[in-house]
């Protein structure tokens, strides 16, 4: 049984293509390591959004070839949204690679695999340098589907569902229509049993993640949109967040915010990519919703769910952006008080209409106003922490922190896996099992808190 060791880089809903992809090479037979030093196919599931997450891929890449020499490694793959946007260029450029294949074709993976190992290249270095690696693309879009294998890299209580494929905004800076093609989703049932399936096996936390969330079910043309599932998924009977990510403005209507407040499994939070609130900005964005849209659905968010933390993402930098137009996000910020906040330096990426725009920013001016919203983000930060000392609330448990420090790692509803603070919960308890906690003390972005009744 040869070992796979699969290395997966990018966003979530890339891991859960990795996780597609581990299930798939398991029913074929493959067996797997975490480590590549003794496994004889190594696969890289790149992402390809960004100037720098291309980079670490391609960094990555050339960090597992080197166990074509040292280890025992006889494939080496690349796949994932780099391979899907450049494979040929890669191919030619990169050698070491033994199979680049795309978004579309990671379900026929073993299949590409045993040929190779029917026919195996040549073991001399010199001839694996100077070998082409085969490409394999196509625009097919692959949905998670409870009949479909998967296993879970997450832990045992979390995971991430992926309700749709592609997305059919195009914003002026994103690539992502390009690489994954037009909007595909699942159907309401799909994605149902999923969640019915993975409560049954322990799962505490579902994350719905897709390019937008809010975009969900338009092509089904049914009657289906996010509003619809969550009332359906909040129906699934068992103890378990629900939690939303990447929600548009677009389609933020009153039903939608109706089921979040109503919902018993959702938790109050929302993570909504708002990139800006210049009006000029928006509409080069090609956004779609302009700042005045964009303040009147916060409004009604926040009227109708109190209690709700909100998280986004801004771009600054944009081709054009004034001192102030940034002032005005400044500004923007202030006001609202978001729960948390990422920021981007605007970077040109190739095929989109804001590569080709006039007034380009320059890189000192990106990184003064990047250290600049940060540096605003992290005092209110601060202030809504310190908000918190004193209250009581439900807490999901992760495990131990490292280094045996008498804490074990914890989330609240509004701390998301991986992309928010913790909550440092003293004594010892139990991954994946839910207890109130009482918070003590603050950090810029975590909380240290103690078992509360």
């Amino acid at each position: 049984m040869e070992k796979v060791c699969l290395v997966s880089l990018g966003c979530a809903k890339n891991l859960v293509d990795s996780e597609m992809m581990l299930g798939f090479l398991k029913k074929d037979g493959f067996g797997f390591s975490t480590e590549p030093s003794e496994s004889e196919i190594i696969v890289v599931n790149t992402c390809g959004f960004l100037e720098a997450s291309r980079k670490e891929s391609i960094e990555q890449i050339l960090e597992m070839a080197r166990y074509k020499e040292e280890g025992v490694c006889k494939v080496l793959v690349a796949s994932g949204c780099l391979t899907q946007k450049h494979g040929e260029e890669l191919a030619k450029e990169m050698p070491e690679v033994d199979l680049f294949i795309g978004t579309g074709e990671f379900d026929r993976l073993a299949e590409y695999l045993r040929k190779r190992f029917a026919s195996p290249p040549p073991r001399s270095p010199s001839l694996i340098r100077r070998g082409k690696g085969e490409v394999v693309l196509s625009a097919r879009q692959i949905l998670p589907d409870p009949d479909l294998p998967r296993i879970l890299s997450t832990p045992k209580h979390y995971s991430y569902v992926k309700i749709s494929e592609g997305c059919s905004h195009i914003c002026s800076f994103c690539t992502i229509p390009s690489i994954r093609g037009r909007l595909k989703s699942r159907t309401l049932d799909s994605v149902v049993r999923e969640v019915e399936q993975f409560v049954v096996q322990g799962v505490k936390e579902f994350n719905l993640i897709a390019q937008d969330l809010n975009e969900y079910g338009r092509d089904l043309k049914d009657g289906t949109n996010l509003a619809a599932l969550i009332e359906a998924l909040d129906k699934v009977p068992g103890d378990f967040w629900l939690r939303p990510l990447y929600m548009y403005p677009l389609e933020f209507n009153d039903r939608l915010i109706t089921a979040l407040a109503d919902s018993e499994h959702a938790v109050k939070y929302v993570d909504m990519p708002l990139q800006h609130i210049s009006e000029r900005v928006l509409l080069s964005m090609k956004r779609g919703s302009p700042g005045r849209y964009v303040r009147q659905v916060l409004g009604k968010l926040k009227a109708r769910i109190p209690e709700l933390a909100l998280r986004t993402t801004f771009i600054v930098g944009y081709p054009g952006e004034t001192e102030e137009e940034f002032q005005e996000l400044c500004d923007f910020v202030s006001e609202t008080e978001f729960d948390r906040v990422g920021v981007f330096k605007f970077s040109i990426e190739e095929g989109t209409a804001a590569a080709t725009l006039p007034d380009q920013v320059p890189q000192e001016t990106k990184d003064e106003r990047y250290e600049r919203l940060m540096a605003l983000q992290m005092k209110i930060s601060r202030k809504k922490n310190k908000a918190l000392v004193g209250k009581t609330f439900k807490a999901l448990c992760e495990g131990p922190m490292p280094g045996n420090s008498g804490f074990f790692q914890a989330r609240l509803a509004s701390q998301a896996p991986e992309i928010d603070g913790i909550t440092l919960l003293a004594g010892q308890h139990k991954a994946g099992e839910f207890v109130n906690v009482k918070i003590l003390k603050t950090a810029d972005y975590d909380l240290i808190a103690e078992a509360s009744a």
